[in-house]
């Protein structure tokens, strides 16, 4: 589109017609019927949506039986069915909502007061079941002129069938149909039929009205609307900052709206953002639920912390296991690194029968894990200075003897809450509580189900198993998430003044993990300033669900796999990284350790 030859022809024009919606005025929706939704959201009527359409439906028909041309809000809501709402006060609603969403269009604001100013008759020709008093107050609300109005609902004739309300525009402003220039979007009522009259017409296609989507979360509709009016510029299309937008930021509101709730009904003393898929989730609330939440701290914590400070002399047997896990492809010393030992000198890992450059492989697990039982009094010193730290955390943080604690995780199968719980036990009798994003059906949360209380945003009870299912096997993008800008705590070490956590690098550098954090988070700071403003600005609300619906639309889909952003990241999970190679994102995709 292009202002320049717009300009051109209104030169020639005495009267210059705007459409309203979508082409003078926008709304930050991508389908005008998700203001029902919203409507729904507001008034607790789950099927407002269709209800609105029949009775918009059933007013057309009476108006074809009484022989009119165009329907009002009024008779829309005279045939509005199937609740027993006030339907005076629904309608007054949709009114305050729809004057609330539009605002002026700034590619043509400019314009249109330019032509004002030079003299031109400006006018207004819209096919709406909304009055003029609606446009008007529009108009008044943004200080705009007051322009003549042609609105089929006060004028009871269409562009759309015969074009008969470009005849009032003709006769009233006593203008020849070639003196007239119309601009609208849609291609019937703002293209053909004013040609059809000679009246010269400008068809206003927008890229976000010719690629918008119908089916697609509310939130989503929202979400790309704030970002096309509020802020065009400052989001950058293909960035991780539009994913922060987009994604991370709307599910973590949601998922910690849902947290508030479950907060109040299991009376939690203290809630603990387990690190470092908290870390997000803690930093919105320290700025906005502060209120809302009992106390709250971002957990140091991980589930390989948490294992570790579980281990000692009776269980370390049983554990080696875990100790093996994901361990294909690292070398001995990489082994002990990610767990906080020091590997020892190269010969004496020959003198105990393992190679220093040994890569780990199913072929060479026994002789690993007997290297691993020949150092046993190395690693059990780590796991009971972990133990040790652990217990000076805990109390650190005013957690005590019979409290009520909320650990807050990702997901997925209660691996990290298991640990936790059995260490913790051995020192102080509390009751954990797991909240999730989403709990996964594997074998393992269901062996864990009746000893640990987990509750999850997304489970079975709350959506389908095949679609709960589908997120566990994407679920590395919703961990990208949920991720951190700090390496991963693997144990305690007490200090004078309490306890420093442990952190574990990795053995290669995760390529811009930290600055594709900031984006992300950049993203979310920016969202939670528009999602506020816009919702005090349209007395409306989004449930926890909705706000959750992009991120799970974008993950339960396989096109995010070919995401350029995606597969640039490289060694993302400390735990399986090597020095022996480079592990990418799409590595990732079916070889995530469960948590």
């Amino acid at each position: 589109m292009d202002l320049i030859s717009l300009r051109h022809l209104a030169k020639d024009a005495r009267v210059i017609s705007f459409d309203f919606f979508d082409t003078l005025f926008i709304r930050p929706l991508d389908n005008p019927e998700d203001a029902f939704d919203l409507l729904a959201n507001k008034f607790s009527i789950p099927d407002f949506r269709q209800l609105r359409r029949n009775a918009q439906k059933n007013a057309f028909a009476q108006m074809v039986k009484e022989g009119r041309k165009e329907i009002t809000l009024r008779n829309i809501y005279n045939n509005f069915q199937g609740t027993r709402g006030d339907t005076e006060s629904l309608m007054e609603a949709e009114y305050q909502l729809e004057l609330a969403l539009v605002e002026p269009n700034p590619f043509f604001i400019s314009f249109f007061n330019d032509l004002i100013l030079s003299g031109k008759t400006v006018v207004i020709t819209s096919d709406m079941y909304l009055e003029e008093d609606f446009f008007r107050a529009a108009l008044k609300k943004y200080d705009m002129p007051d322009v003549p109005l042609y609105i089929s609902a006060s004028r009871n004739a269409t562009k759309r069938d015969t074009g008969e309300i470009f005849d009032y525009l003709l006769a009233e402003c006593e203008v020849e149909p070639h003196q007239v220039l119309h601009i609208g979007d849609n291609e019937m009522a703002d293209f053909i039929k004013p040609r059809e009259k000679s009246i010269n017409a400008w068809h206003y296609q927008s890229p976000h009205l010719v690629n918008k989507g119908k089916k697609q979360p509310l939130a989503s509709s929202l979400i790309n609307g704030m970002i096309r009016t509020l802020r065009p510029d400052n989001v950058a299309a293909g960035s991780f900052q539009q994913l922060g937008y987009e994604y991370q930021a709307p599910a973590t509101w949601g998922f910690l709206e849902w947290i508030r709730k479950q907060c109040l009904t299991d009376n939690v003393d203290k809630l603990l953002f387990v690190s470092r898929d908290g870390y997000a989730l803690e930093r919105l609330a320290s700025r906005y639920f502060t209120e809302k939440l009992p106390s709250f701290s971002y957990f140091m914590g991980s589930r390989i912390a948490f294992n570790l400070s579980l281990m000692d002399e009776e269980n370390f047997s049983q554990n080696l296991a875990f100790l093996m896990s994901g361990s294909d492809g690292l070398s001995p010393g990489e082994l002990l690194e990610r767990i906080g030992v020091e590997p020892p000198a190269d010969h004496v890992m020959m003198s105990a029968g393992v190679a220093p450059d040994l890569v780990i492989a199913p072929e060479n697990y026994e002789l690993v894990e007997k290297f691993l039982i020949a150092l046993r009094a190395e690693i059990l010193k780590v796991c009971q200075r972990n133990r040790r730290g652990l217990f000076i955390y805990l109390h650190s943080l005013g957690i005590k003897e019979g409290d009520t604690v909320a650990m807050v995780d990702v997901g997925w199968s209660g691996t990290t809450q298991e640990a936790f719980i059995h260490t913790v036990k051995k020192f102080m009798n509390i009751n954990v509580i797991g909240y999730y994003f989403c709990i996964a059906n594997t074998f393992e949360r269901k062996r864990r189900t009746p000893h640990q209380k987990m509750k999850a945003f997304i489970d079975n009870d709350t959506t389908s198993p095949t679609l709960v299912d589908k997120i566990y096997e994407n679920r590395v993008a919703i961990e990208l998430f949920f991720s951190a800008p700090h390496n991963t705590v693997i144990g305690y070490k007490p200090v004078k003044n309490g306890v420093c956590p442990v952190t574990d690098p990795g053995r290669t550098k995760s390529k811009d993990h930290n600055l594709i954090n900031a984006q992300l988070t950049e993203g979310v700071d920016r969202f939670c300033n528009d999602f506020l403003a816009m919702l005090a600005r349209l007395q409306v609300n989004l449930t926890p669900m909705q706000l959750a619906e992009p991120l799970i639309s974008l993950t339960t889909k396989d096109d995010w796999r070919r995401n350029h952003l995606f597969m640039q990241i490289e060694n993302f999970d400390s735990w399986g990284s090597t020095r022996n190679k480079v592990v990418k994102f799409q590595d990732y995709f079916k070889n995530s350790s469960t948590c």
